[in-house]
């Protein structure tokens, strides 16, 4: 390859040279020995270790001595760097978590007002009247303070809903709501609705908010606090359902009694879990259960009795409605002294954490410092080694490249001599052994008059005439499952089923192949001849093959075998524009079907002692005319003045094109016993 010419004399570019010529493996030795010069111990011993007693060894001795104190300075610079990074990030972490639980111990307030207006809401809509009008309104008054009161407002700025981008928006649109309360019609579903949807979107941001601490220490603290937040929630909807079914006394749809159930069920489940993971939840609510039994004793018999859907007074009372109000409030508020618990555990331990992230900030800066103090000591005999080996590296990644490009071409040439598959495995140095494929066809096609073309014509014009045919031939067998074997003049040789067997679709394969060829040939005319179309000869039979690989220099896959030898008398004997079969792979088109043939009724094959020892003496040969989707005008326009039985077949192919699949196998068995 020109890139590696270089001056031979030069020890390294010879090495450089034979890179071409080497694997992988080697091709990794090679560089190392060309950038060691292994072979040349003198000069190894010169440009590695150098002489101490010259300027130049001396300076090669210190940048040897830098580079091995480089090392471990640079581990551990990286190393603390890391530290610092992991350190701060960790603090920064701990500062947002403390910051988002305090503004979580806010929204939780407000919360906790907006869950009392959604049970006021509910109630009203339960019984509408001045009474529960009056007590809606005391509630619009503690929420829209502790709404006030929010030091920032929660919602991330990525929520879709417009109506929760900023705190003036979620204040127009709670207003909104509370004025079209007497306009629209009043459910309680509807109001349970409309706040628990507002309700979940505060709760996903301080999931989110908490979240980001999942793997500290005090994971297990920051799921117990999720799942109180989740609890008091469900507790404020059992609340809201239990204040409708007091105040009317029953429930006015099965839907409204379910949802009961689901927000009782799931507030019991998710405090469960949270007293499992958090031993404040348990002691807290144990505290509580023991301070106070008579009223967790009335909230089990209320639960009971609203689980039943039975209600002491029939048509309702507010009185057990505000009893189940207090009685349920609370059972919230000893969720809320859980929470804060939990909140102020965490708080502690971040506080502990942050102040431990502090002295490490401290510490790791002290030796980031010290540690770039050092560095430019050193950085001038690192970049002195390391421009050097870069210069080699740039120079080796360049001839590689070249090598990589040069392997394609080479792999591209190698591909059209050979198979894959066999030029793959002599690449690996294996041993190709001759193949015996049982099922194969063979395609042999000539053009007719090519001695008369080639002795009227320059070299360079029959070179160009072939080029110009072989080109066509080249493109169109791509379309086919077959494999060019080679060219010889103006010969061209072709299988099928070899060397990847593919069943009985070798003989239709080479079959559509050939009338494709013949369909494109004959519209083809002679560059250099005005007026005059090329024609061809072809060939086809079916049979065994041997396949082998010959020749070391230049080696050749080739086919060998008495098929060979029939397929290529089944050309010689044919006529041009014609497709001459043998009975081998007429047996075979008939079998799949869709191939319209004629036997051949001359004798101009039955006494050819080749054809005879093949076929035991009984000679029968077929002509391929038509195949379903090809049209007749394209085949035989081109072929009628050189057949003598061009009429007849033209007209029998025209008639043939109306059959079926099926009419044209029963011809072509009735052609075949002829």
């Amino acid at each position: 390859m020109g890139i590696f010419t270089k001056n031979t004399n030069n020890p390294a570019d010879n090495q450089l040279s034979k890179i071409a010529a080497l694997s992988n493996s080697q091709l990794s030795e090679s560089i190392i020995d060309m950038l060691i010069l292994r072979g040349d111990g003198n000069r190894c011993q010169s440009i590695c270790r150098g002489n101490p007693i010259t300027n130049n060894g001396k300076r090669k001795q210190m940048v040897k001595m830098l580079a091995i104190v480089m090392i471990p300075i640079l581990a551990l610079l990286g190393i603390t760097a890391n530290f610092f990074v992991g350190t701060m990030e960790t603090y920064s972490r701990l500062l947002t978590i403390r910051q988002e639980l305090f503004l979580g111990r806010e929204l939780g307030t407000f919360l906790r007002y907006f869950q009392r207006e959604r049970d006021m809401s509910t109630l009203y809509a339960s019984r509408i009247g001045p009474e529960t009008k009056s007590r809606l309104l005391n509630r619009y008054i503690d929420t829209d303070s502790a709404l006030n009161n929010l030091s920032s407002w929660p919602v991330s700025p990525n929520n879709p809903r417009p109506e929760f981008q900023t705190v003036d928006d979620f204040t127009t649109y709670l207003a909104r709501h509370r004025y079209e309360l007497d306009i629209n019609v009043l459910t309680t579903a509807g109001e349970i609705a409309f706040y628990s949807d507002c309700i979940d979107v505060f709760i996903k941001w301080l999931y989110e908010a908490i979240s980001v601490a999942s793997s500290e220490a005090i994971w297990k603290s920051l799921v117990a606090y999720q799942e109180i937040i989740v609890t008091s929630e469900n507790i404020g909807r059992e609340r809201g359902y239990g204040i409708t079914f007091y105040a009317l006394g029953y429930f006015r749809n099965r839907e409204e009694y379910l949802m009961f159930l689901e927000s009782q069920d799931i507030a019991n489940v998710t405090f469960k879990f949270a007293r499992q993971l958090s031993e404040i939840a348990f002691n807290v609510y144990d505290k509580s259960l023991s301070d106070h039994p008579i009223v967790f004793e009335n909230i089990r018999n209320m639960r009971y009795e609203i689980r039943s859907n039975y209600s002491p007074v029939a048509f309702g009372s507010l009185d057990l409605a505000d009893s189940w109000d207090a009685n349920m409030t609370f059972y919230q508020d000893v969720i809320r002294q859980v929470q804060l618990a939990i909140a102020t555990e965490i708080d502690a331990i971040m506080e502990t954490n942050a102040g431990k992230s502090v002295r490490n900030i401290t510490v790791f800066s002290f030796m980031f410092g010290a540690f770039l103090l050092i560095c430019p000591l050193v950085v001038f005999g690192v970049y002195s080694l390391t421009s050097q080996i870069q210069k080699y590296s740039i120079s080796i990644a360049t001839r590689t490249r070249a090598l990589k490009q040069e392997k394609i071409c080479t792999d591209t040439l190698l591909y059209q001599m050979l198979p894959k598959s066999v030029a793959e495995r002599l690449k690996r140095s294996e041993e190709v052994l001759a193949e015996t494929f049982q099922h194969a066809t063979l395609f042999f096609g000539d053009i007719v008059g090519f001695t008369q073309i080639s002795s009227s014509s320059s070299p360079l014009q029959v070179v160009n005439m072939l080029n110009k045919l072989f080109s066509c031939f080249d493109k169109r067998i791509e379309e086919h499952d077959v494999y060019k074997v080679e060219t010889i003049g103006d010969a061209y040789m072709v299988v099928s089923g070899i060397p990847k067997p593919n069943g009985q679709q070798h003989a239709g394969e080479i079959a559509t192949m050939a009338l494709d060829l013949l369909v494109h040939v004959s519209s083809m005319k002679i560059p250099h001849i005005p007026g005059k179309k090329f024609q061809l000869r072809i060939g086809c039979h079916s049979g065994s093959v041997v396949a082998g690989v010959v020749g070391t220099k230049m080696p050749r896959y080739c086919l060998f075998g008495e098929s060979v030898n029939v397929a290529a008398k089944m050309e010689a004997l044919g006529r041009p524009s014609m497709i001459h079969i043998s009975e081998t792979t007429f047996d075979i088109l008939n079998t799949l079907g869709g191939y319209v043939m004629e036997i051949r009724t001359d004798d101009g094959a039955k006494s050819d002692p080749v054809l005879m020892s093949a076929f035991k003496g009984i000679v029968r040969t077929y002509w391929l005319t038509h195949k379903e989707g090809f049209t007749a005008d394209d085949i035989y326009l081109s072929s009628r003045d050189n057949t003598p039985e061009s009429d007849d077949t033209y007209h029998k192919l025209h008639d043939n094109k109306s059959h079926n699949e099926d009419g044209g196998k029963k011809k072509n068995e009735v052609n075949r016993n002829q």
